[in-house]
């Protein structure tokens, strides 16, 4: 089986031959009917930049680039993905996103737009994390891509751990009798819930890594 990790995409995959015997690696598209983040949550980025001195700039706490997911070691079904970030303009701020199997695919990738916010912390372990999302498109409603850091490092972010996704049954929605094709998501409609849930999923192991990759 190969699995493309594409935000755009949803994923199951069975992995009986995962450390943990019969474990099953889950990322079903999570979709809220309206955008749960908006420039009135203080860390939804990029956002403009309001100093003295400039007239016009955006400014981020994750760093524009390529980025690359790598799965869990464990997760023999995960395959690698590209990410490539980018600021949308000076004046209106977001994310240009496009994804891609390789590199050198991602000047033609799939495109999607939105933004990167902090949604909350937790603990896992006795260690504290900050819990983060990408929220991509605007019409109708958004997708989240659920992210993880460790707590303490206020620099630009250049690493993510990706969560899963296990949704909870009374929260899918899918039409049958479509043959083949897959029509089941996650339906998160409000902040409190997306939170919960990604708390949840810290406790998961972890889908794998996204990490930005300098040019060289």
């Amino acid at each position: 089986m190969v699995r493309k990790f594409l935000m755009l995409m949803l994923v199951l995959v069975t992995s009986p031959a995962s450390a943990q015997e019969d474990y099953e690696w889950e990322q079903m598209l999570i979709h809220s009917e309206l955008s749960l983040y908006n420039f009135s949550w203080d860390e939804f980025w990029p956002r403009s930049l309001v100093e003295p001195g400039f007239i016009a700039g955006c400014a981020s706490r994750v760093s524009f680039g390529d980025w690359q997911f790598t799965p869990h070691p464990d997760d023999e079904y995960g395959d690698t993905a590209w990410y490539r970030f980018s600021n949308y303009g000076v004046f209106h701020c977001a994310a240009n996103a496009r994804t891609a199997t390789e590199r050198e695919e991602l000047d033609d990738g799939d495109f999607s737009r939105g933004f990167f916010a902090k949604i909350g912390t937790s603990s896992r372990q006795g260690e504290k994390f900050e819990l983060w999302v990408f929220q991509q498109g605007f019409v109708p409603g958004s997708d989240y891509l659920l992210l993880a850091r460790p707590v303490g490092d206020d620099g630009i972010i250049k690493v993510f751990s990706v969560l899963q996704s296990r949704c909870p049954k009374s929260n899918i929605r899918r039409s049958d009798h479509m043959d083949s094709w897959q029509t089941s998501y996650c339906s998160i409609n409000a902040r409190a819930e997306l939170l919960s849930f990604a708390k949840q999923m810290l406790k998961e192991p972890e889908l794998g890594k996204l990490k930005l990759v300098p040019n060289e």
